[in-house]
């Protein structure tokens, strides 16, 4: 799975959530997971949904969910792009210096099929998916480094009817690539990387498939997601 071409799409098709959270700055628009047992809840994650425009998110609160954090039904159209958090409870424990730590969560669905916008693309081989995303702010108004998608870490949401973990480390910085799609790895980002672990600013899941990370999903036919657990442990 290329990223490049993902961070490409995004970029023409659709506002990312870079493009989003720096909407305030360039006049476009805005967009950001949980920690352990008590201090979960749905009220403090956010759905992050792209508008008919494509070019900017709107965001709802998922429900809550017995025995686990959240849950939302995804809209019959490709639109659901992120599921995140950025409260400011989780800083200690999701947010904020993440060094050494790795990020896990367990996830569900019901319900589909599952489709991603600009389905199909690559070949059409790689379906609707979920995989791990966090975030950091630095001083500019927008840096690709910021952002960061576990790569090639994720799950196919067709099929994900029973609570599946999936989880990565942030020491190995290979197996996360930022908005443009350079690897945390790459002695030329090497060093962003490491800066936007040590200052998560929000955290979550992000929705896509094909070649892309996070184009949007939707269910044609209905179909939910379940957010079980999410945590960042040594």
């Amino acid at each position: 799975m290329t990223q490049p071409i993902n961070r490409m799409y995004r970029l023409f098709k659709r506002t990312s959530v870079a493009a989003g959270l720096l909407a305030a700055a360039l006049g476009m628009l805005a967009f950001a997971p949980p920690a352990a047992a008590a201090d979960n809840g749905a009220p403090k994650w956010k759905v992050w949904t792209y508008n008919p425009s494509n070019r900017a998110f709107k965001g709802g609160v998922p429900a809550s969910v017995s025995s686990g954090i959240a849950t939302f039904a995804f809209p019959a159209t490709p639109d659901t792009a992120l599921l995140v958090t950025d409260h400011g409870s989780y800083k200690g424990t999701l947010l904020g210096d993440l060094t050494g730590k790795t990020i896990s969560a367990t996830v569900s669905d019901s319900g589909g099929p599952f489709h991603y916008f600009g389905e199909p693309s690559c070949g059409g081989t790689v379906g609707a998916n979920v995989r791990l995303f966090f975030q950091t702010k630095s001083p500019a108004s927008f840096a690709e480094t910021d952002y960061w998608w576990s790569n090639p870490v994720s799950l196919q949401l067709n099929g994900l009817t029973n609570p599946t973990p999936m989880s990565e480390s942030l020491s190995n910085p290979g197996n996360w690539s930022d908005f443009f799609g350079h690897f945390g790895s790459d002695p030329i980002y090497a060093a962003a990387f490491q800066a936007a672990v040590k200052n998560v600013t929000s955290i979550g899941l992000s929705f896509g498939g094909g070649c892309f990370f996070e184009n949007g999903v939707g269910a044609p036919t209905g179909g939910s997601f379940v957010l079980w657990s999410f945590s960042a442990n040594p």
